[in-house]
């Protein structure tokens, strides 16, 4: 069952954060973003509706919205769990799918990140897919949360990104486009995250703010930078004036007070200059 369900995730997993858009889905209009609006019985519960309407999506060889991944090695391992109960249950914790809203949740808007015009996939494979996932959560919105218990993820699993030593190998475009976005915040923001170990690390116990997704390398790097946008960390009219800069920064340099001390002692240093690179293309880049 845990490979089915593996596999299953994997169709959502290559998407990366919900795109821009003007709907609350997340949606480009590639999916259709209604409620499917089917009848749900939760005598039978969301566990079966995922084994009849997601997993036979895996019987075939067909292509799936996988294909068209812009981020590759993401490991849905730290999401998937030995029932459907007790995955969605861990996609629900890690704010993956929305239970009040469930055409807002993150996993439909990297399903509709998929690209109809590619080669292996077309509309209707997306919109099968994502009629699916979308049935799935509005049957758990409906019936409840079918796995209770403590850390329905279990527990970090420590996974170091093992490529931080090559990140300097990365060539970056210059564009808009998502995947370049995500690519250098994993390159120029993630790949210093030690700078910040252990408070912020949501792995820590320390109190303090949690935006650092620990876990798969990818998508650590992926929940992390869905985290620090979502925090408000990052100021689209001013750059320089983000917290996710004036917190690590030193006071005598500019910044502001920060608990866990100086991590950038001036703005010449180099991982000031890498944060304000990612912050600088976001500005430029958001709608």
């Amino acid at each position: 069952m845990r490979v089915a369900l593996a596999a299953a995730l994997l169709l959502t997993a290559c998407g990366g954060v919900a795109p821009a858009s003007t709907d609350a889905s997340g949606s480009t209009g590639t999916a259709s973003s209604t409620s499917t609006g089917a009848p749900i019985d939760c005598a039978g519960g969301p566990d079966e509706l995922f084994i009849k309407r997601i997993a036979p999506l895996l019987a075939t060889d067909r292509p799936k919205t996988c294909n068209t991944c812009h981020l590759s090695g993401v490991d849905m391992e730290m999401f998937v769990q030995d029932t459907p109960c007790q995955t969605m249950a861990c996609l629900e914790s890690k704010g993956l799918v929305d239970l009040s809203a469930p055409e807002a949740s993150v996993v439909l808007g990297w399903i509709s990140r998929a690209d109809p015009a590619s080669p292996l996939i077309d509309q209707e494979v997306i919109d099968e897919e994502y009629q699916a996932f979308l049935a799935w959560i509005e049957a758990t919105a409906q019936c409840g949360l079918c796995w209770s218990g403590d850390s329905p993820c279990g527990e970090p699993s420590g996974e170091e990104c093992e490529e931080d030593e090559e990140a300097p190998a990365w060539v970056d475009p210059g564009d808009c486009s998502p995947l370049t976005r995500e690519s250098l915040f994993r390159h120029k923001v993630y790949a210093w995250r030690d700078r910040c170990f252990p408070c912020h690390f949501d792995s820590s116990d320390i109190e303090a703010p949690k935006w650092i997704a620990t876990g798969s390398c990818e998508l650590g790097s992926l929940m992390t930078m869905r985290n620090v946008l979502e925090r408000g960390l990052v100021n689209y009219d001013e750059p320089e004036q983000s917290l996710l800069l004036l917190k690590p920064l030193a006071e005598s340099a500019g910044g502001v007070m920060h608990g866990g001390h100086d991590k950038f002692a001036d703005k010449t240093d180099e991982a000031y200059v890498d944060f304000l690179a990612w912050i600088s293309r976001e500005a430029e880049c958001a709608p």
